[in-house]
């Protein structure tokens, strides 16, 4: 599991909060699923069972999260 703290800290925060550690890690795992399940539905859509890595990307960019 990757430390939201380091990743934060990574992105350029000085100090993070224990919460606002918290609360990325669910925004990030939130966001991820909804993303996964997206992809998921393109892949069989094309008729295929393995997820893509243009699957992941056309899911991010319908859901506006990338």
């Amino acid at each position: 599991m990757f430390d939201m703290d380091d990743f934060l800290r990574h992105a350029g925060a000085e100090r993070v909060d224990e919460s606002a550690s918290a609360k990325l890690g669910e925004v990030l795992e939130d966001n991820g699923s909804a993303v996964l399940f997206r992809a998921k539905q393109l892949a069989r859509h094309a008729g295929r069972r393995r997820v893509m890595r243009k699957d992941v990307l056309l899911a991010a960019r319908l859901l506006k999260v990338a």
